[in-house]
């Protein structure tokens, strides 16, 4: 049998680092000492994840009408982030490996670089695209660090916990002492969600998607040891997504458990590939479908008692007609919804919502092609969800990265079937877009480094 190679040599041995860390080198290595090293690794790793899941603004609430993905035009985000990625660039060149960096260099990711800097410069307001596309560099950067700085996968877990409770406290904690902030009041465009909760996120649709992927990290900190602490963060988030009210995530959070779980029940990630595959297929048919299907759009009002998805179906429907308007190219990122594209045309009696006042399609796939075109949209459904799949069967062949790579996965498989309702690509320093690229991230460097514990000790 060959041996998944060994990336930790020399005088490295004794700080017993990751694979991830190979390559540190030190000029006067006694001035800080490996105990440091490792503490400075898992504090600046759980204040990134803690960074993702929290942001520097909570308890600002919006409406599906003034959603603005993350709060991206705000200058505390704006400068708190510029700061926080300067920080974490420090502390990536002095603790991390280049060969982690240089893994970044991929075609993949290199053709994503030029679709940005292609949509900056065709921008019809360059300075606020390049604040926009700075802010998201920015979030997928830290995204990055918290996986590629600690110094093992026992810190990333000690790491996960602290930013996932940091995360859970500022919620429940919100609802004790801020009640009316920490739930929805009365909306005129949504007063169906009146007392539903959303924690210190902005509305709870972002809330119950990220509450989904906290109870994912507690699935995996108890396959890995920590039963009592991943269980409190399973519980905690599971309830917080019930208490949102949204039957679709609830719906998609056990089903994308039970698909990546069916990896180990056959002992094959092509088993759990192979249900993604079938259950997106599923799901398309089951929402875009029911534009184009009677009997589906009346069996969904059967089992939702709602066939238009909250009328999110005016708004793909509306998607769909402009699409053929730019088809290769696309609008330009951030250049559709709240653009004068949407807002000059003539207000729409006829349909369930004024399309004109609302700030993304709530589709994923939908909007990246309005956005990016067929061109850039094919790149980065790439670098979101079809690379991610090559790289899930590529790391569970290394055995000591099953678990971690399960997690990614598990968390990619929800982005995916959620993508179909919510609009969160490239959207700055949005919680969810930061959950779902930082599981892009993770499965990149399972593919490529052993992060688990070594099976074959040298």
């Amino acid at each position: 049998m060959r041996h998944a190679p060994s990336f930790t040599s020399g005088p490295l041995r004794r700080a017993a680092l990751s694979p991830l860390q190979h390559g540190l080198d030190f000029s006067r290595p006694g001035i800080i000492t490996p105990g440091l090293l490792r503490l400075s690794a898992i504090v600046l790793s759980a204040a990134g994840m803690a960074l993702m899941l929290i942001s520097l603004r909570p308890f600002v609430s919006s409406s599906l009408v003034s959603e603005t993905g993350g709060d991206g035009g705000s200058i505390v985000n704006q400068i708190g982030f510029l700061a926080a990625g300067l920080v974490f660039a420090v502390a990536m060149m002095c603790l991390a490996s280049r060969k982690v960096l240089a893994s970044l260099l991929t075609p993949s990711y290199l053709m994503l670089a030029v679709i940005l800097a292609y949509s900056v410069a065709k921008a019809p307001d360059p300075d606020s695209m390049i604040r926009a596309v700075v802010l998201t560099v920015i979030g997928m950067f830290i995204a990055f660090s918290t996986i590629a700085l600690p110094r093992s996968e026992r810190d990333f877990q000690i790491a996960l916990l602290a930013g996932a409770a940091a995360a859970l406290a500022m919620s429940y904690g919100g609802l004790v002492v801020v009640p009316d902030l920490a739930t929805h009041g009365y909306d005129a465009y949504e007063p169906q969600h009146a007392g539903l909760w959303r924690g210190h996120f902005s509305h709870k649709n972002v809330a119950g998607p990220v509450m989904c992927v906290i109870a994912i990290f507690g699935i995996y900190l108890m396959r890995t040891g920590h039963r009592l602490g991943g269980l409190i963060i399973f519980l905690a988030g599971a309830l917080f997504v019930l208490k949102t009210g949204s039957k679709t995530t609830s719906g998609f959070f056990p089903l994308s458990i039970m698909i990546v779980m069916m990896a180990g029940l056959f002992g094959r990630s092509g088993a759990a590939i192979l249900a993604f595959l079938v259950t997106l297929a599923g799901v398309a048919a089951a929402t875009l479908g029911s534009l184009y299907s009677g009997r589906i759009s009346y069996l969904i009002e059967d089992l939702l008692g709602d066939r238009t998805y909250t009328g999110r179906t005016t708004l793909w429907e509306f998607s769909l007609s402009k699409i053929p308007e730019q088809p290769w190219t696309g609008f330009g990122l951030y250049n559709f919804w709240s653009t004068d594209n949407v807002f000059l045309l003539d207000k729409p009696f006829e349909s369930a919502w004024d399309y004109r006042f609302i700030v993304h399609g709530h589709n994923n796939y939908l909007d990246i092609v309005l956005n990016l075109g067929i061109i850039g949209g094919a790149v980065l459904l790439w670098v979101l969800f079809i690379g991610p799949m090559f790289n899930y069967a590529k790391a569970r062949k290394i055995p000591g990265n099953r678990k971690i790579a399960d997690m990614f996965f598990m968390i990619i498989v929800f982005a995916a079937l959620l993508s179909f309702l919510e609009t969160f690509f490239l959207a700055r320093n949005d919680s969810l877009w930061l959950m779902h690229v930082f599981a892009v991230f993770g499965l990149h460097l399972a593919a490529r480094f052993r992060l688990g514990e070594d099976p074959f000790p040298r």
